[in-house]
Formats: structure tokens, C-alpha cells, sequence
């Protein structure tokens, strides 16, 4: 019994180690939530621009309170998209990573060290 509990326990952990290079997915940000919450905050200022000048040229709105709140949102906009830079920045690091990881896999898919090539 106890020599089952331990070939299963064993093979249970070789397939955790194996398994990240078996699979080939690769990861990306696109789905990662922070980055879908700031390109939708980005497109509710837009759309709040779009309305913004809806609203000025339908005379609901001033020049002084159509400027000042343009500004706010082209500010809003642009804090969003500095933050959404950045984030590109980190995927792009992880990019980098995962060819590198590539790499390593591609030589590791050689012969064992100290073994002979066949010719």
C-alpha cells in the first residue's frame, strides 16, 4: 500500500514539473482584468467627450463649462492611457521572458549532457 501512495505521490509531482513545458499556450495580458477595466474606462471618457460636445453644440452647455470639462476628461483620458503604457511595458517584459523561455526549451530538446550526437 504504501509503495502505491508513493508512486502516485511521485508521478502526481513529475507531472506538476512537466507539465509548464508540455504546454505551449502562451499567457498575455489581453485577458488580464486590470487592463480590460482601463480600456473600458478609456472609452466611458470618450464616450463622455462624444456627449460632452453633443451637449455644446445642442446650447446645453456654456464655452467656459465646455472647456473647463474637456479639459477634465482629456486629463482622465490621458492618465489612463499613461497607466495602460505601463502595463504595456510589464507585457512586453513578459514577452521577453517567455522567448526566453522558448529558448531554453528548444536546447533542452538536444541531447543529454555528456551523451553522444548521433552524426
Amino acid at each position: 500500500m504504501g509503495v502505491l501512495l508513493g508512486t502516485t505521490l511521485v508521478l502526481v509531482a513529475l507531472g506538476v514539473l512537466v507539465y509548464p513545458f508540455i504546454n505551449r499556450r502562451g499567457y498575455s495580458l489581453a485577458g488580464d482584468p486590470s487592463v480590460e477595466r482601463l480600456r473600458v474606462a478609456r472609452r466611458r471618457v470618450y464616450r463622455q467627450i462624444a456627449d460632452l460636445e453633443g451637449d455644446y453644440q445642442a446650447g446645453d452647455l456654456t464655452e467656459p463649462d465646455h472647456d473647463g470639462q474637456l479639459r477634465e476628461l482629456r486629463l482622465a483620458a490621458a492618465r489612463i492611457m499613461q497607466r495602460e503604457e505601463q502595463l504595456g511595458a510589464i507585457e512586453s517584459d513578459i514577452e521577453t521572458l517567455e522567448r526566453e523561455i522558448e529558448a531554453a526549451r528548444r536546447g533542452m530538446a538536444g541531447p543529454p549532457e555528456g551523451g553522444d550526437k548521433l552524426r
